[in-house]
């Protein structure tokens, strides 16, 4: 008793850290995907969301939110495009969780159609273009409002761009990290 008592602990603490490496290793790929996204004034693609979809089926939402955060954290350090806005970080991590409540439990259509959509749909499109909004609003412009719905306009193009190129690119992925074996439903955090 005592010594299965012993080993499930040390299978535990190697387990957590090997759950923590894994996050870490996918934090830094978020960065750096985040680093080599194409960029013009109202359409930003990149493929920083694969390492947060992975977090997400490995870990579920707090996995997703982790990676997505603070690899946008470590993004905005190693190559700043502008003054760091914990705002957006925010909602970084709220794409996160949004992938890991959808992509955790499954990997059906309606899965990644509902994570997609809601990410890209109500997440990027009206929740960060709020917060581009305010970072670049001159209240000698227009009043705020209308500004932000003219935001949200020049956006459009990049959330049906973006939403394409993840519906293509995320059931592959799960059916290869199903046939991996990288779906264990035992991970949380």
């Amino acid at each position: 008793m005592v010594k299965n008592q012993f080993e499930r602990k040390r299978l535990n603490i190697k387990s957590s850290v090997q759950t923590i490496a894994v996050i870490a290793v996918l934090m830094a790929v978020q960065a750096v995907l985040g680093i080599l996204e194409i960029h013009t004034a109202t359409i930003k693609i990149s493929l920083s969301f694969i390492p947060v979809v992975i977090a997400a089926r490995l870990y579920g939402g707090m996995g997703g939110a982790l990676v997505a955060g603070f690899g946008d954290i470590i993004g905005c350090i190693i190559h700043p495009v502008g003054a760091w806005f914990p705002p957006i970080t925010i909602t970084y991590a709220l794409s996160g969780l949004i992938y890991g409540l959808f992509l955790k439990k499954g990997t059906e259509i309606w899965r990644v159609l509902a994570s997609v959509g809601i990410t890209q749909l109500i997440v990027s499109l009206f929740i960060t273009t709020i917060w581009i909004a305010y970072l670049t609003y001159n209240s000698q412009d227009s009043m705020f409002i209308e500004f932000y719905f003219t935001r949200v306009g020049m956006r459009i193009w990049q959330v049906v761009i973006m939403s394409a190129v993840q519906i293509a690119a995320i059931p592959p992925m799960l059916k290869l990290m199903d046939k991996m074996k990288l779906n264990t439903n035992q991970n949380t955090i």
